[in-house]
């Protein structure tokens, strides 16, 4: 059986052009920190040139651009070039996060939760600290 959870964090995201922060939605279900490509060319990012093909909640197939950002901040905690997925972020989605009271540019994945040392409790729906897992 396969748990997801989602929590609510904090965020600064700081690209090449300047930084943006809010809330976001973290789901335990994304392996990318998903971010729409409007804040993309806000902050600005830097493409690996990477195409990535990644499936919402929603079921919606969304077509994006692997990308670099100069750093992203989760609850103080922060990570320099992040490694996030760039895309046009469908719009059933972006009313889904409004109706959660968070940012719907941005939806936070495991692989910035890992590198940070967070993790989703799901019972609280809020970040803890997290050892990393190593599976052998």
């Amino acid at each position: 059986m396969c748990l997801m959870g989602f929590a609510k964090a904090e965020f600064k995201l700081t690209g090449d052009r300047e930084s943006v922060g809010g809330l976001a939605l973290a789901d335990s279900g994304a392996w990318y920190t998903v971010i729409d490509r409007g804040l993309a060319e806000k902050v600005g990012v830097r493409y690996t040139g990477l195409k990535i093909v990644l499936t919402s909640f929603s079921g919606h197939r969304i077509d994006c651009h692997e990308a670099v950002l100069n750093s992203i901040t989760l609850e103080g905690k922060a990570a320099p070039s992040e490694l996030v997925a760039i895309c046009s972020i469908p719009n059933p989605v972006r009313e889904l996060l409004r109706r959660q009271e968070v940012d719907d540019q941005i939806v936070i994945g495991v692989h910035t939760l890992e590198r940070l040392g967070l993790a989703i409790d799901l019972h609280t729906h809020r970040l803890i600290e997290s050892p990393g897992i190593l599976m052998i």
